[in-house]
């Protein structure tokens, strides 16, 4: 019995330092971006992204991609956009009226991505369907 409940509260224990560790890298990508080390930014939210999969990250999204942009990477800001539509189902309400993602680049993405808007909301919709 004894086994068993020390099991459970490393288990537990165990849940909350990654909780903790995801907590700080989002933390120190906001700070990068924030002192303009878009690369270091970049880094941190790619990372972030990969641990916290099942969250709702469309916020998180408009952050990372600000990163490309600000650092001259359009093309990869605009992928990373898409990757939001069809993961987290962005809404054209999202670009307009969201204020985390900068306005230049809302502009900018959304004329890109207009064309294939609704192909990927579909997949999002599909994938939802599934699940």
């Amino acid at each position: 019995m004894k086994k068993i409940i020390y099991l459970f509260v490393m288990l537990f224990v165990g849940q909350m330092t990654f909780a903790k560790d995801k907590d700080l890298i989002l933390k120190e990508a906001r700070q990068f971006a924030l002192e303009k080390n878009y690369e270091a930014a970049i880094k941190s939210y790619k990372s972030y992204v990969k641990l916290a999969k099942d969250e709702n990250l469309k916020n998180v999204y408009f952050e990372y991609a600000n990163c490309y942009y600000n650092s001259g990477n359009n093309k990869k800001a605009i992928k990373t956009l898409k990757t939001s539509i069809k993961k987290y189902g962005l809404t054209e309400e999202d670009f307009m009226y969201n204020k985390i993602i900068d306005p230049k680049l809302s502009d900018l993405a959304w004329v890109e991505i207009y064309d294939d808007y609704f192909k990927l909301r579909n997949k999002y919709i599909t994938y939802q369907d599934r699940n």
